[in-house]
């Protein structure tokens, strides 16, 4: 964009407060008055007490979320969002005993985290999990009697509705910006997961690079969202931010917090926005565009009797006019759940109840880490202190197969009555091959376990300082 045309730009979002101002200004001006009168002033300061409340009772609940990067290579960072700064971004704490809501592009490959209270009190932190479909991170410190955000509801959020982000931008230090709720559920093509969810809140409040995963509020001081990123070409604000809907964080939060992971419902359709163009080629009983076009249909949706070629007018008795509408709506909800929709089939509308899966690799995934409980193992990504501790180097890696990018994994801990202690494994070990496949990631890792056949056998091998690569058999237990 023109440097220029970005400055007329953010010319024309100046603050409406001070467009207030200058409204009251020339009011009193016109009146013959040269200054403005004490209940003038008192209807301009109300809006600023209310700015002032929500940073004092927020800003102590804002972290400094600092990461490194240096395991075996430099990492690319997410495209979507502009390279940070020293691997800088935000948090907020949302329980007292240390668990902190941010992104997961601020954490994503980190070889360490570093978070820094609002007090300047300094702590290291750990990520309990993580979705990088609604870019959401749930991160821990060892702390007590922390202060804690109060989250909101952002379905209640309205267009015009005035919110503040607080974060630290730049690593300037904590920092309140203002605007309005510019746009819902707006969907920009910014995340790059497969299957990624974008229904963002749109705001004018300025935010920069620093700004990810801290907190979005209402006047009231609470969450409702979480700041994502900045629709820009240059890497700084220019005009409008993008922030996750707190109901979507906060769904995500409790299913790590109670299940360990992230589970979602799969509908199991792929869908188009209708258009008039599709409206005219399919022969859509439609006077104008409503509803998604149903394209193909597989699983769940197969099974509860949903068609290529239906449109989807109605989930759970809520229009959906957009595909991150029927995605966000699904997101909540679990496999299992049955969900009544309204379609429209041939000119006639029908109403069907649809039992909800589960994707198939969300399944592995979940395989993946109970035969990791069943044998007794858990595991990390290897850091780049403790590889450095225990002489892991990048020739080590190399030597071993590993290319650049590659995130090798360390076992974290090993039950003492687990199969794997029986067979001489313990903590520290990089795992290195899984029945000869490379493991390149914890994620790639937890793939192999769950791809293993039970009931027999698989090879592990592990590398230990002074003693190189040796090899663990261990058995796969049967499926329940």
């Amino acid at each position: 964009m023109n440097p220029a045309k970005a400055r007329k730009r953010t010319g024309c979002a100046t603050s409406l407060l001070t467009a207030l101002l200058c409204m009251v200004v020339l009011t009193g001006t016109s009146q013959g008055q040269d200054r403005l009168t004490e209940r003038e002033f008192q209807s301009l300061d109300l809006l600023s007490r209310a700015f002032r409340q929500v940073y004092q009772q927020a800003a102590p609940t804002v972290v400094l979320v600092t990461t490194k990067q240096a395991l075996l290579a430099q990492r690319e960072l997410p495209p979507f969002h502009p390279r940070q700064l020293s691997g800088l971004g935000s948090g907020v704490l949302v329980s007292t005993d240390g668990y902190i809501l941010s992104n997961h592009h601020v954490i994503e490959s980190a070889d360490s985290i570093v978070v820094t209270l609002f007090d300047r009190r300094v702590f290291p932190a750990r990520v309990i999990g993580s979705d990088p479909l609604i870019d959401i991170a749930l991160l821990k410190i060892d702390a007590q009697g922390l202060p804690c955000a109060t989250l909101g509801k952002s379905e209640q959020l309205q267009i015009g509705d005035w919110v503040l982000a607080i974060g630290h931008p730049l690593g300037m230090g904590s920092t309140l910006t203002h605007g309005i709720v510019s746009a819902l559920g707006r969907q920009s093509n910014i995340l790059r997961e497969q299957y990624s969810i974008e229904s963002f809140i749109q705001t004018n409040a300025a935010i920069n690079q620093g700004n990810s995963g801290g907190p979005l509020l209402n006047l009231r001081g609470e969450v409702v969202g979480i700041n994502t990123a900045i629709s820009t070409p240059t890497g700084y604000f220019i005009g409008y931010g993008l922030a996750l809907p707190i109901d979507l964080a906060h769904e995500a939060m409790n299913d790590l917090l109670t299940r360990g992971r992230v589970v979602r419902g799969f509908l199991g359709i792929s869908m188009v926005e209708v258009s008039p163009e599709l409206i005219a080629q399919e022969d859509l009983a439609l006077t104008q565009p409503q509803g998604v076009y149903i394209s193909a249909v597989g699983g769940p949706a197969l099974r509860g009797g949903l068609e290529g070629g239906d449109v989807l007018l109605r989930v759970e008795g809520r229009d959906v006019d957009h595909r991150n509408e029927v995605q966000t709506l699904i997101y909540a909800k679990n496999p299992g759940d049955t969900i009544k929709v309204e379609i429209l089939r041939r000119g006639t509308r029908l109403r069907l109840p649809v039992v909800l899966g589960e994707r198939e690799e969300d399944q592995h995934l979940a395989q993946g880490h109970r035969r990791l409980i069943d044998l007794g193992l858990a595991v990390r990504e290897l850091a780049a202190e403790e590889a450095a501790q225990l002489g892991f180097t990048s020739q080590v890696a190399a030597q071993l197969g590993f290319a650049e990018g590659d995130r090798p994994v360390v076992i974290s801990e090993v039950q003492s009555e687990g199969p794997a202690a029986s067979r001489g494994m313990a903590a520290h070990d990089v795992i290195t091959e899984v029945d000869q496949q490379r493991v390149t990631s914890q994620e790639e890792f937890i793939r192999l376990i769950a791809g293993l056949e039970p009931g027999k056998a698989a090879l592990f091998w592990l590398w230990r300082r002074d003693q190189g690569v040796d090899v663990r058999a261990l058995q796969i237990s049967p499926n329940p």
